[in-house]
């Protein structure tokens, strides 16, 4: 029984093998394309990948420093004008500057102030007495003096006393000397020299708010010209960097559009002065749209932009050509779209850019 049981299975294993042999052969059905292939419409063509841009290049906004973010004035699809600000920074530590800035100004204008002022009107009558006491103090001694000179002429003094009381004298009129001095002083106002320097000072302190002034207005980021906002990637309360490759706004004019086409330095050639040129979108819906070429930028550089192709090369340098977009203005193309650009080849080489 167990003999038959095994010759059974046996048999069973076989043909299973053989369905599965048979089966293994039979062609797998090819699955349709997700969307045609993207064919040059050129009989003899370049192909390059475009990028689109607006005319001008679009401008990537950034923060001139580091710093809070307190306010946005500028939603994305919004057309600003030259000058109109699109967002600004933290400026309360240079308030505070300008707050101490402007007190001090008003502080050198007092300065002035007073030294106009001067002489104050009641600092002259005590210098005025001091310069009468000074005169009769003057005329006491010489009198004191006269008188004895007169007991030693008689011989009932000495000679030590004139000195002493010649000395007082002079003394006497040097007090009075200084007395007047102080009184000229007074009566002169203030000195020329203390004038400049109080005028240097104020000039100063108003340098100091202008420059404070116009750091604060450094941190209201305006627009360099005219635009839409294309991107906005910043909110009040964030903290703005300067980092150029994640700007916080992008700005570019919409009202006409261009292709910038990478083209392979091997095909640069092939490139003629007016050649017809298509640019196709891509995904599911693809449409072409009519190129005219604007210019060929005399610099190559190696190739950043990638289109995501198996068969890309990598290890080339590529040739910006920029077209300009004649489609109407409704054509759904946005700036930093990823175009196919079919360029047609032209026997004869391109002029050199003067």
């Amino acid at each position: 029984m167990t003999r038959w049981v095994t010759i059974l299975l046996a048999v069973l294993g076989l043909a299973v093998a053989i369905v599965a042999v048979s089966s293994a052969r039979d062609e797998k059905a090819e699955l349709p394309l997700a969307r045609p292939a993207s064919v040059n419409p050129f009989a003899s063509g370049v192909a390059a990948l475009g990028i689109v841009e607006p005319t001008g290049r679009d401008v990537a906004i950034v923060a001139p420093e580091a710093g809070l973010v307190a306010a946005v004035h500028a939603e994305v699809g919004r057309a600003v004008k030259t000058g109109e600000p699109l967002f600004e920074l933290d400026t309360r530590v240079l308030r505070a500057d300008l707050i101490r800035a402007r007190a001090s100004v008003e502080s050198a204008k007092a300065e002035i102030a007073r030294w106009h002022a001067l002489p104050r009107a009641e600092d002259l009558p005590p210098l005025e007495a001091a310069v009468a006491r000074a005169r009769a103090q003057v005329a006491d001694i010489d009198e004191q003096l006269r008188l004895t000179e007169q007991t030693v002429s008689r011989g009932a003094g000495t000679d030590r006393d004139v000195s002493s009381v010649r000395y007082a004298a002079e003394a006497a009129r040097a007090d009075l000397a200084r007395a007047e001095a102080d009184l000229a002083k007074a009566r002169a106002g203030g000195w020329e020299p203390d004038l400049a320097i109080a005028r240097a000072q104020l000039a100063q302190r108003e340098a100091e708010v202008a420059a404070l002034e116009m750091l604060m207005g450094r941190l209201v980021v305006r627009a360099p010209r005219d635009g839409v906002v294309l991107r906005r990637g910043v909110e009040p309360g964030e903290y703005a960097t300067t980092d150029a490759s994640r700007p916080p706004m992008i700005l570019g004019d919409l009202s006409r559009l261009s292709v910038r086409a990478q083209v392979d330095e091997e095909d640069i050639a092939l490139v003629g002065n007016e050649p017809k040129a298509v640019a196709r979108t891509r995904g599911s819906v693809q449409r072409d749209v009519p190129l005219r070429l604007t210019r060929i930028e005399p610099y190559a550089r190696p190739k950043t932009d990638l289109s995501g192709a198996n068969v890309e090369r990598v290890d080339t340098r590529v040739i910006d050509v920029v077209f300009e977009v004649t489609a109407p203005p409704d054509t759904p193309l946005f700036p930093g779209q990823a175009v196919d650009v079919f360029i047609e080849a032209s026997a004869a080489l391109p002029r050199a850019p003067r």
